[in-house]
């Protein structure tokens, strides 16, 4: 009897408990965000890159016997290997040391105008040591910035038109170096990257042509483009690169430096005169992505930047109390229209882009061949030409949404200039390395 009664009244608190749990209100279930996955950047790191390199050098007479200056131009390729380390912590940012080295080929001999000479500021090789500094937020992409010290072969040259004397100055110059870059993972270990670097190591010794009053002493500026790929020792398995869609409209605002590459000639008249003034730019930029293939996107963009380059300086050996011989380029506005080629990796795009450019130029000039002066003459117009260059697009971690940045480089041939009738003519052919960052919204979701 006292079982039949324990097990009655069990079953009839069971069956309460049933019912007011029938009563009671249903809780929906609830589903957890798995977080987002980490790339890790911690490691050894091998790489090979390419790039270009700008000659920025100016040379003066360190007595300052002779007054005026030299303005050394011209480009050339870059290539070499790099070697470094990343440390990640946070884990949204990557610390870490960089060295590389490189040939270095820029050359350009020239004959100075209205004198009996011709000058070179050659290099062959260049090194660097850096530190660098980044955030990934835990993504695939590291924007970062970069310096410290920067080595370059360069051998400094005078000599007469007929190159039977020749005074040379051939040292590895020390310095610093310092830039900006993005790098993106491409899968299996493999990253690429895009890095701009400005380097100045300096002053040279002093090249002095015997029997002459032509002494020059070069001071030593470069900047550097360089597009690389990187290897990640260590083997870590790294999340999947989530596909991206880069199809639709953009806008954003770009910006960076600019270096000029101009050469003042008199018609008819051996010689040149050099121009490597330099500035910022910034503006805005709007273009258009067809994603067409898996891994291939099409579009065309345009932008429209101002373009602060304003050198305007008195030429060697032709500035004194009687002569006043003074080449000026000064520039308002850039502005392109160019189609773009990539290479999506997901998170990235690689690409090269080609297209029309169009360049707001003031050139000045005032001089003449031999002892006399000549009234100050001055040009503005828009000039047009083409550009071609690449960059790599990634996506944006630090912001939500459809933001992207991107590092990129344009070369500018933009012609000649009006011919500048001072007591002598002189005409300006205008080149324009770009070096330049961006920030983009991709509209549509």
């Amino acid at each position: 009897m006292k079982k039949f009664l324990l097990g009655g009244t069990a079953l009839f608190l069971l069956g309460a408990g049933a019912g007011i749990a029938a009563d009671l209100p249903v809780r929906a279930p609830i589903y957890y965000k798995a977080p987002a996955p980490v790339f890790d950047w911690t490691g050894f790191y091998v790489g090979a890159f390419a790039g270009v390199g700008v000659q920025q050098s100016r040379g003066q007479d360190p007595t300052g016997a002779v007054a005026g200056k030299l303005d050394y131009t011209g480009s050339g390729v870059v290539g070499g290997v790099a070697l470094g380390y990343n440390w990640q912590f946070g884990p949204n940012w990557v610390a870490g040391v960089e060295g590389d080295i490189a040939y270095f080929g820029l050359s350009h001999q020239v004959t100075d105008w209205n004198d009996f000479f011709q000058y070179n500021s050659k290099t062959s090789g260049l090194a660097t040591a850096r530190a660098r500094l980044g955030y990934s937020g835990g993504g695939p992409t590291l924007s970062y910035v970069t310096g410290g010290g920067a080595w370059v072969r360069v051998e400094d040259s005078l000599s007469n038109l007929a190159g039977t004397t020749v005074v040379t100055s051939s040292k590895t110059r020390g310095g610093y170096a310092v830039g900006t870059g993005v790098e993106t993972m491409l899968g299996g270990n493999w990253t690429a990257k895009a890095e701009s670097l400005y380097v100045n190591v300096g002053k040279g010794d002093a090249t002095l042509l015997p029997a002459s009053v032509y002494n020059v002493q070069v001071d030593h500026r470069y900047n550097v483009m360089k597009f690389g790929v990187n290897y990640l020792f260590g083997g870590k398995p790294q999340p999947a690169l989530q596909p991206h869609n880069w199809n639709g409209f953009y806008a954003g605002i770009v910006g960076g430096s600019g270096v000029a590459d101009a050469r003042g000639t008199q018609p008819g008249v051996v010689g040149e005169i050099g121009n490597n003034g330099d500035g910022f730019s910034i503006g805005g930029q709007l273009g258009y992505n067809w994603h067409f293939a898996p891994s291939l996107v099409a579009g065309v963009e345009g932008d429209f930047s101002w373009l602060g380059i304003n050198r305007s300086s008195p030429q060697y050996n032709d500035f004194s109390a009687t002569r006043n011989a003074t080449l000026g380029v000064k520039t308002s506005w850039l502005a392109t229209l160019r189609g773009r080629l990539g290479y999506s990796t997901g998170p990235a795009l690689l690409y090269v882009t080609g297209g029309g450019a169009w360049v707001n130029v003031t050139d000045s000039w005032q001089g003449a061949n031999g002892a006399v002066f000549g009234p100050l003459v001055t040009s503005t117009k828009t000039l047009s030409g083409y550009t071609a260059g690449g960059g790599i697009e990634t996506l944006f971690t630090l912001f939500a949404g459809n933001w992207t940045s991107r590092s990129e480089y344009l070369y500018v041939d933009a012609g000649n200039g009006a011919v500048l009738a001072s007591t002598a003519n002189m005409q300006i052919n205008h080149k324009f390395h770009l070096f330049r960052s961006g920030l983009t919204y991709h509209f549509g979701g």
